[in-house]
């Protein structure tokens, strides 16, 4: 790009910032939707403001990267084909200070890391199937200093604490399938110094397809070479440096890269969900207008994409966001709808296969002789993708799963847009037949004295986080969610206007900025939207608990509602719960389980202002600690309460 072109890019991009922070009385939501249970436990989460590209689900804001010394916000836009960089020592007035046009370096650019004052992205070959690069800058003005040549596809990138970068080759086949690259892990030892870098190519050379195949790793089409069906598609380093643990998600697989030798020890089969259980039950139709949670007799495959890594007492544990995707090349799809399958009517009778059933559900084709009976009837079925976030210890045993917390509590926080689709408004159970909410990405943060988890739910929105201290038992704490549900979005609606007032949907990516590294001195989490092509900004503080009251929606400072503690508490089996409105409004007061399951609806209508008393029958509870939640249009509030029987 030539200096008149991109000083006439930068000033597009401040203009668009400019015009959509000048308007925020477009957006009939006010403020994000902000949820914070009892295990927040004094956490305060604080919403900034969004930067947006103004450019509709193009990928315009997927990846970004943080430079603590510049206090510049490193982005990709997959649109414009460039990094961008973004000037956040202010984040609530975020400025574009510089553009790098990636096709001079190659075709598409896929992702972006720093180190230091060095910026590093991932720029696939123009034909895909070739090699492609690692292109380094100077973070302080974005100036060329080298680059290298890495695998085929060279999806994602991640710099270690000492200089070593990592990239994850995903080695995609061509779309008429005559060409399938392998897949493989490029490790670059000082990758910011040219002069002392070397490389080596981890490849999966040691692995045979009938033994990743018994082992139980999902090889989907019939390949001679184990590397050419197994596709690297995102990279978390253990704390220590010494492991890279690389999701392979068509394959259902993590493989597992010792960075020293340079070479990839273990592909390790992710195993299956079964949704027979009642913690897994799940939503399975767009056809059926109601949000029904389930179980059926049906199982899911993992098939995380993003991926973290904390440690807890010394032992590494590893974080994935379960998406789930098809292989889709030209006329080739693994994809097929339920109903289509000539299935075993003994495990799926004809009524079970009807739309507002299981027979819209996206499912896999079979790919394995165990998956049909002796008829040659199809007798297992699995789904796309678990719907939830795992927890693995470092040889990739699994510790513990979501199970089906999360639609749960989308359908508590967010009834009438659940399982919404990203790309549009109005959407309501749309994505109920595909993958659901669609766990993308997984970030990690230690906060105070508690490791929190932040997954980023791609089609629905927001940001939800686990406190994962106990790696065994992780708890709910909170959701996020920027997005505003109540303007007209899609394909026809896509304007830089409309965008703004939507604010955010499609979440690609989170980054956490530690309060030591921005002049703010507060957690700063960055949430990129591949639809809205935006970024947000939230900030996070750990302070003084004042009471086990939670509040979302509106400011936190707000008193439009207050719910007070229930008395007795602990209560057996009775108590009685009030609350004050200033207001005539609509409410809704419900008691959860702390599984988040709802128990009962106490009140579902029209109160009027004042002080109200509803009472709260427990007999036919076990002891335990429950939630009372108050919802009104502008707040929801929740409060703790036990019965102690």
């Amino acid at each position: 790009m030539n200096q008149p072109q991109r000083r006439s890019q930068l000033w597009l991009y401040r203009f668009i910032a400019a015009f959509s922070l000048a308007m925020p009385s477009i957006a009939v939501q006010a403020q994000p939707l902000i949820d914070l249970s009892s295990e927040a436990q004094g956490l305060t989460i604080q919403y900034h403001t969004t930067f947006h590209t103004g450019i509709y689900d193009q990928g315009a804001a997927e990846i970004t990267a943080y430079d603590p010394e510049t206090q510049q916000l490193f982005f990709i836009n997959a649109s414009n084909n460039e990094l961008v960089a973004l000037d956040i020592s202010s984040i609530d007035a975020p400025t574009v200070l510089s553009t790098v046009d990636a096709t001079a370096y190659g075709g598409a650019v896929n992702s972006v890391d720093t180190y230091r004052q060095w910026v590093a992205i991932a720029v696939e070959a123009d034909v895909q199937t070739d090699s492609g690069f690692v292109v380094v800058f100077r973070a302080e003005d974005l100036s060329y200093s080298h680059q290298f040549t890495v695998g085929p596809l060279p999806d994602m990138l991640t710099f270690t604490k000492d200089g070593t970068l990592l990239t994850a080759n995903e080695g995609q086949p061509s779309v008429d399938y005559s060409i399938d690259p392998p897949g493989s892990v490029t490790i670059i030892r000082n990758a910011y110094d040219p002069n002392e870098a070397t490389m080596v190519h981890a490849g999966f050379e040691a692995f045979q397809v009938d033994e990743l195949v018994a082992e139980g790793v999902r090889i989907s089409v019939d390949v001679d070479e184990a590397g050419m069906d197994l596709e690297p598609e995102y990279i978390a380093v253990s704390p220590n440096g010494a492991t890279a643990y690389v999701t392979l998600q068509e394959n259902n697989a993590l493989a597992l890269v010792d960075i020293a030798n340079g070479a990839i020890t273990d592909v390790v089969a992710l195993g299956a969900k079964d949704h027979r259980l009642e913690q897994n039950v799940l939503d399975v139709s767009d056809r059926d207008g109601e949000i029904s949670l389930k179980t059926w007799p049906i199982k899911s495959l993992y098939m995380p994409d993003g991926v973290a890594t904390f440690d807890v007492d010394g032992q590494t544990y590893v974080l994935t966001a379960n998406e789930g995707d098809s292989r889709e090349f030209g006329s080739y799809s693994d994809e097929v709808r339920m109903k289509d399958l000539d299935v075993d009517p003994s495990v799926f009778p004809s009524s079970m296969l009807s739309d507002e059933n299981l027979g819209r559900l996206q499912v896999m084709k079979p790919f394995h002789p165990s998956h049909f009976n002796e008829s040659g009837k199809v007798q297992e079925v699995y789904a796309f993708g678990t719907r939830s976030m795992s927890v693995w210890d470092e040889s990739g045993t699994l510790v513990f799963d979501t199970g089906s917390q999360i639609e749960e509590t989308l359908a508590r926080l967010l009834p009438g847009s659940f399982n919404s689709d990203n790309a549009e408004n109005d959407s309501f159970d749309d994505r109920s037949d595909a993958k659901g909410p669609e766990p993308e990405a997984v970030s990690v943060a230690t906060i105070g004295e508690r490791t929190l988890a932040f997954l980023a739910l791609e089609r629905i929105g927001g940001v939800m986080i686990y406190d994962v201290s106990v790696p065994s038992n992780p708890q709910y704490v909170g959701y996020v969610n920027g997005r505003n549900f109540e303007v007209p979005f899609d394909e026809d609606d896509s304007d830089a206007q409309t965008l703004a007032a939507v604010r955010e949907s499609g979440p690609e990516k989170i980054t956490m900025i530690a309060p030591d590294d921005h002049p703010i001195g507060k957690w700063v989490m960055v949430v990129s939207q591949e639809s809205t092509g935006s970024i947000s900004f939230y900030t996070l503080e750990l302070g003084t608990q004042t009471s086990n009251e939670s509040i979302h929606s509106g400011t936190q400072s707000d008193q439009y509602v207050i719910l007070h503690q229930n008395t007795p508490n602990p209560f057996n089996p009775e108590t009685r719960i009030t609350f004050n409105l200033n207001e005539a409004t609509q409410v809704a007061l419900s008691v959860f389980d702390v599984t988040g399951k709802k128990v009962q609806t106490l009140r579902n209508g029209l109160f009027s202002a004042g002080t109200h008393e509803v009472g709260f029958n427990g007999s036919s509870l076990a002891s335990g600690i429950y939630m009372i939640e108050l919802r009104t249009k502008h707040q929801t509030l929740q409060r703790s309460m036990v019965l102690a029987k």
